[in-house]
C-alpha cells in the first residue's frame, strides 16, 4: 500500500533514525521501519526519487509500505518497501494541526513519571506509542549518566501536571550545545516509548520539539 505522510519525527536511534509520520488523509500515526525486527532507517532509505536529498521533518512523503507489523505497544509500525520515496510537499505546524490536533491526556502514558511498566500497558490499555501534545514551561537541562555521557532531560507541564526527567532524542538539540540548559516555553512535542523495556521500564521519549508560535 502507499501512505502519504507528513514526517513528524526523525530522531536518533542506534546510529540511524526512528521515523514517525501522520497520514495527511486521515490523521493516523505511522512509524516507518526497515526489514528485520523493526530496524530504524538510515538516510539511504529515505531518499526522494523526484528531488534531491533525504526526507526531513515536516516534509510530506509518498511512501510504499510492504506490510503493517504492529509489535507489542508499537501498533503504528510498518515496514517500508526499498524503492525510494516521493516528495509531495512540505507542511507548517499549523497545517499539521488541522489534520491531527494536539492530543490531551490526563496522564501522559498513564502516569506522571518518566517511564511506564508492562503492568501499566496491560491494565491501562496503553496500546499505542506515538502522541502529539502541547506543553507549557518546557525546560531542557543536561545531565551526566552513569557511563559519564552527557544527556538531555526535559521538564514541562501538560494539562496541569508537571513532568520531569523525560529523555530527549531530537537530534536538533545536543547536550554539548545546551550548556547548563535552556528554557523553551510553550511547545508541541512528538513523544514515544520504546518497544522493549530497559530493566523493566519503558522510558518516555521526546522525539521532536516544535516551538509554539
Amino acid at each position: 500500500m502507499k501512505v502519504d505522510a507528513v514526517i513528524m519525527a526523525k530522531s536518533t536511534m542506534w546510529g540511524a533514525f526512528c521515523v514517525a509520520g501522520i497520514d495527511i488523509h486521515n490523521g493516523e500515526w505511522y512509524r516507518f521501519v526497515s526489514y528485520g525486527d523493526g530496524e530504524p532507517l538510515d538516510d539511504s532509505l529515505m531518499m526522494f526519487l523526484n528531488s534531491g536529498g533525504s526526507c526531513e521533518v515536516l516534509d510530506v512523503a509518498g511512501i510504499r509500505v510492504a506490510e503493517e507489523i504492529p509489535r507489542h505497544n508499537h501498533v503504528e509500525d510498518c515496514m517500508i518497501e526499498r524503492d525510494g520515496w516521493l516528495k509531495l510537499g512540505h507542511m507548517s505546524m499549523n497545517e499539521v494541526l488541522e489534520i491531527h490536533p494536539a492530543e490531551e491526556y490526563r496522564y501522559i502514558y498513564g502516569n506522571d513519571r518518566e517511564y511506564i511498566t508492562d503492568w501499566e500497558i496491560d491494565e491501562l490499555d496503553l496500546w499505542y506509542s506515538l502522541i502529539l501534545i502541547k506543553v507549557e514551561e518546557l525546560r531542557l537541562r543536561v545531565i551526566r549518566n552513569l557511563e559519564g555521557k552527557l544527556k538531555i532531560r526535559a521538564e514541562f507541564v501538560h494539562c496541569g501536571r508537571r513532568y520531569r526527567d523525560i529523555r530527549v532524542t531530537d537530534p536538533d538539540y545536543s547536550a554539548e550545545g545546551l550548556g547548563r540548559g535552556v528554557k523553551v516555553g510553550d511547545a508541541y512535542l512528538v513523544m514515544s516509548v520504546p518497544v522493549k523495556p530497559f530493566q523493566g521500564k519503558y522510558y518516555k521519549l521526546i522525539a521532536k520539539i516544535f516551538q509554539a508560535d
